[in-house]
């Protein structure tokens, strides 16, 4: 990722990252969008038992290029796809 995103001629419009963490998700993250030079990051706790893995239930936050950063609270997994596919839809348009 890092090479398509930093370089001008190959990078699409909207680059989006994720990041599976099991502690410190925030630094992390925080991180990770800006080594990858991603528009938006998608971060989740892999640590917790009842969500991620082995679960129909997921919670992410998702960092923003511009510092804004929003939590989409322990759902079903297809609920939390159709938010993050709205937010793209939101950078695209």
């Amino acid at each position: 990722m890092n090479y398509v995103s930093n370089h001008n001629s190959l990078r699409p419009k909207l680059v989006i990252g994720f990041a599976a963490e099991t502690n410190n998700l925030e630094d992390y993250a925080l991180i990770k969008l800006k080594e990858k030079n991603c528009d938006m990051l998608i971060a989740n706790d892999v640590s917790k038992r009842d969500i991620g893995f082995n679960s129909d239930f997921n919670e992410v936050t998702i960092f923003y290029k511009n510092n804004k950063r929003e939590k989409l609270f322990s759902k079903k997994k297809s609920l939390i796809s159709d938010e993050i596919v709205e937010r793209i839809s939101n950078q695209l348009n």
